[in-house]
């Protein structure tokens, strides 16, 4: 074969395979994680993907939204305990209203969780008081009814504490089904306070949480980002033709046609001049 139809049938074949590969980095381009103010209703989309978490000033109830403004919450809510045993923490923000539209995240992207909390009391095993009956702070995130996704931090110290999970986008956690689906966020910790001896006053048992609230410094305001997907990504990923054009797998019919001319390259009978 003559070396210039070689070269012509290889780059009308590499042009075919650019048309019609699927682009996989536009969706996550598109979806971006930075913090938004929130839409009005308390409704998630690509340019409102901020989870904020509100509560009350003793941690129940506590729920969350796509809006970074709720009259109803205080800034900061926390329990105590005093004496003996284990303080149960467990604190569920769900959102409220719950999810409507159905929505999807970028695979591969980051889920971003922030959140700063006050601690005192013993909650490591093995040291102070707790002999397996205390628990590090656990974060859940939840999708519904159900814990997808868990942190254990073993890592915090008695005083105030940023929480910080970046959590990778896989491919259970793509699709959110605005009918049963909602995002929420559960915390937990099992403390113990700290007995005194002799004249010395024991330590209650301590857990705070700093909610959104515009009197808290940002990086207290607690709240999760989500690389939510805009309508043109979502739209390609759930494979709809949102062009007018039908409901051809895109690019089929160009690859028809260059490969078309591929083979022609091959076939054509060669010229006086090739031989």
């Amino acid at each position: 074969m003559n070396s210039r139809r070689l070269a012509a049938a290889m780059t009308a074949l590499l042009v075919a395979m650019m048309l019609t590969t699927p682009g996989t980095a536009s969706p996550t381009i598109e979806a971006g994680v930075m913090q938004s103010p929130g839409s009005a209703n308390g409704q998630p989309d690509a340019d409102n993907n901020t989870l904020y978490l509100f509560g009350k000033a003793g941690l129940t109830p506590c729920w969350s939204k796509f809006n970074n403004t709720d009259g109803e919450s205080v800034s900061y809510g926390e329990d105590t305990k005093g004496g003996s045993g284990v303080m149960d923490v467990k604190v569920t923000c769900r959102m409220d209203p719950p999810l409507a539209p159905t929505v999807r995240l970028a695979e591969g992207e980051m889920i971003n969780m922030n959140f700063a909390i006050n601690l005192d009391g013993d909650w490591t095993n093995g040291q102070g008081g707790c002999a397996n009956d205390c628990e590090n702070l656990n974060v859940s995130l939840l999708k519904g009814n159900k814990a997808v996704a868990i942190k254990e931090f073993d890592n915090l110290q008695v005083g105030s504490n940023q929480v910080n999970w970046d959590l990778p986008v896989t491919i259970d956690l793509v699709p959110w089904n605005g009918s049963q689906e909602s995002f929420g966020i559960e915390l937990t910790m099992k403390i113990k306070p700290i007995q005194g001896e002799f004249i010395f006053a024991g330590v209650d048992a301590l857990f705070g949480l700093y909610y959104s609230h515009p009197d808290n410094a940002p990086e207290q305001n607690a709240s999760v980002t989500f690389p939510i997907l805009n309508e043109t990504a979502f739209n390609e990923l759930e494979g709809i033709d949102d062009s007018g054009g039908g409901g051809d797998t895109p690019g089929f019919t160009t690859m028809i046609g260059v490969g078309g001319l591929a083979a022609a390259a091959l076939l054509r009978p060669r010229s006086e001049d090739e031989e």
